[in-house]
């Protein structure tokens, strides 16, 4: 159900939408200008903040999408279905903020066509596939998952021959949404799996507590944690916000996952430290070791907790421990692209203003957009009791009085 009470534009959303337009003139300034007064990157530490956390991070808290739907369409969790929508919504702006960050890193975005050419594909570069498959998943998949949404306000707000439309092309769409669902689960699962292979190549520039074969099993493993911390963390951040009810058995459902993708990654983690004979360098108690106890223990803390039943039909305390699951999650996706990283002692980087502003930026533009979408379409889960499909693959049944009168007053 869209939020329909109070005003849209408050001070706090006044204030995002500024520092977004900040943050884009900016970008837009960066794409003509030199890259020196713009960026602290040099050519040793080339990637700076807009790939190690727009792209690396950045699409964890984005893969809400991936594994909420796997496991409400794959293992059957039939709960989920009902915020799926806000997983999508979220993961897709997510994508698309980063997406056009890297547009913008860059420098010359004119060039994107080439991915579209397969034979201008530098297939020697490990970066070919995550430059083909984000596009491909936010513009395609992501883009076809939530059509849904502008359908249901098209056919409740439109004139008849807009109905008559979509009671036309649903069934068009039906049969096409089994295959989107499967290039859904499967680019996501190919890209986020190479962002790990990518650091692969780093060799021993990256420290030994993180630089492992199964970077890319556990960069996907923690794209799945994070979107399950950062879907639970959305969903009650919103119900406060709006004083919406919450459904203790969704976020019940979606705490026993993220206590379980936790535990999972953590044993991931474990054994291979123990395969590689690094699990000393763990307790070493130096600068890397103490940051990889912290990344741990943010990750360890909701796994135990969330296995009582008492912390996951708290708000509270499901808050403090998606809180910390999220935070944990993005710690181990950008420590060995930034602070584990060390291709030589003798230089360093730390982000310039105007990267950091620019960042900021970035997100303010999600935040906008989201707080925007659950205003004017159906992202939210409704009231328990009321929940119902309201654009209907097989056809509409004609609403009630007491159901048209809503649908008008809300509309």
């Amino acid at each position: 159900m869209p939020v329909t009470t109070g005003p849209v534009l408050t001070p706090l959303l006044a204030l995002l939408m500024a520092l977004a337009a900040i943050g884009l003139i900016l970008a837009g300034v960066r794409v003509v200008s030199p890259l020196a007064p713009f960026s602290s990157m040099n050519s040793v530490y080339a990637w700076g903040i807009w790939k190690t956390f727009n792209v690396m991070t950045l699409t964890a808290l984005g893969s809400g999408p991936l594994a909420l739907g796997m496991a409400a369409w794959v293992f059957n969790r039939q709960k989920l279905h009902v915020v799926m929508r806000t997983a999508l919504v979220s993961g897709f702006l997510f994508y698309a903020t980063g997406l056009i960050a890297l547009g913008f890193d860059v420098g010359r975005p004119w060039n994107f066509y080439s991915a579209a050419m397969p034979w201008r594909w530098n297939t020697s570069s490990a970066m070919l596939e995550i430059s083909i498959c984000m596009p491909l998943y936010c513009a395609v998949f992501l883009s076809f998952e939530i059509l849904p949404l502008f359908l249901e306000r098209l056919y409740y707000t439109g004139n008849e021959k807009a109905r008559a439309f979509l009671r036309h092309v649903s069934p068009l769409i039906r049969k096409i949404y089994p295959f989107a669902i499967i290039g859904a689960y499967v680019i996501p699962l190919m890209h986020q799996s190479s962002l790990g292979g990518l650091l692969l190549l780093a060799g021993d520039k990256i420290h030994p507590l993180w630089q492992s074969p199964v970077m890319p099993w556990l960069y996907l493993v923690a794209a799945a944690l994070c979107g399950f911390a950062f879907t639970i963390f959305l969903l009650l951040i919103v119900c406060l916000r709006y004083a919406r009810r919450l459904d203790g058995d969704v976020l019940a459902e979606l705490a026993n996952l993220l206590s379980g993708m936790c535990f999972l990654f953590l044993a991931i983690q474990a054994i291979d430290l123990i395969w590689r004979g690094q699990i000393h360098a763990a307790f070493a108690f130096d600068k890397m070791s103490l940051l990889f106890l912290l990344e741990t223990s943010l990750i360890l803390t909701p796994a135990v907790a969330l296995r009582f039943r008492r912390v996951r039909q708290t708000p509270r305390a499901l808050l403090n421990m998606s809180a910390l699951a999220c935070l944990g999650g993005m710690l181990y996706r950008f420590i060995p692209t930034s602070i584990a990283y060390a291709p030589m002692r003798s230089t360093s980087y730390f982000p310039s203003v105007p990267e950091l502003v620019m960042a900021v930026g970035y997100i303010s533009l999600g935040i906008v957009a989201f707080v925007f979408a659950i205003n004017y379409f159906a992202v939210l889960p409704g009231e328990a009791s009321t929940w119902d499909h309201a654009f209907r693959p097989f056809g509409w049944k004609h609403p009630t009085a007491t159901q048209a009168t809503a649908i008008e007053r809300e509309a």
